[in-house]
């Protein structure tokens, strides 16, 4: 059995396991948050309103390509006997890098982000159609 002075000792599991029995609580006077929020709700608000417009951009210039690489692919593809699609891979390389180049480069503002929305519409079609609908490689 447990010696008297033994009962009032806690045990090593009540030590692991036990719920702090007392809970320091800062002053009042100290109880200001220890990071100023109010700089941060400025820059998260600006930073939203910012990459909103960008997003947007970005987003314009992505289905822009699209849209021109479908009208332009088209015709070509759905014909039984198909031609060189040399021409239409030389037009959406200089669209999508030569204009976009520019509008990164020269232009600017949301320019830029459209831009680079075109360049990744180019590569992005290119990947998921192994260069079918960029003319990059020879249809079969």
């Amino acid at each position: 059995m447990a010696e008297s002075h033994e009962r009032d000792l806690p045990s090593l599991e009540d030590e692991i396991f036990a719920v702090a029995h007392s809970v320091e609580v800062e002053p009042a006077a100290h109880a200001q948050p220890r990071l100023r929020t109010d700089k941060a709700h400025d820059l998260a608000e600006r930073a939203r309103a910012y990459l909103g417009r960008d997003v947007k951009a970005l987003a314009a210039g992505f289905g822009m390509f699209v849209f021109v690489d479908a009208v332009m692919m088209y015709a070509p593809l759905m014909m039984s006997r198909r031609p060189s699609l040399l021409p239409q891979f030389i037009t959406l390389l200089v669209l999508a890098f030569g204009l976009g180049g520019l509008l990164v480069w020269k232009v600017g503002g949301r320019w830029r982000t459209f831009g680079v929305g075109m360049m990744l519409a180019w590569t992005f079609l290119t990947l998921v159609s192994v260069g079918f609908l960029t003319g990059v490689t020879v249809p079969l």
